[in-house]
């Protein structure tokens, strides 16, 4: 791989180091035992929530509004089933 930017920089009072031209928002950061670290950028990817599941949101919030709803769940009762008690 061909170095593109190579530069000096050091911790400030809080200990953080700044990159001046970092193309990316998030890192993933290596430390070393020997001292160095790696830095690899990360792209966090956007949550994709199909239309068919917007729509079932959509109709419990209606049902909700209107009062439908089912009886409270006993969080006791679902614990003694899954045998954690």
């Amino acid at each position: 791989m061909q170095i593109v930017a190579e530069m000096d920089v050091k911790k400030d009072a809080r200990n953080r180091v700044v990159l001046p031209a970092a193309e990316f928002e998030h890192y993933h950061v290596t430390m070393f035992e020997d001292g160095h670290v790696e830095l690899h950028p990360r792209v966090l990817a956007v949550p994709t929530v199909s239309l068919r599941t917007l729509g079932m949101m959509d109709s419990a919030m209606e049902h909700f509004a209107r009062g439908e709803v089912s009886a409270p769940v006993n969080p006791d009762a679902m614990l003694a089933v899954l045998g954690e008690d």
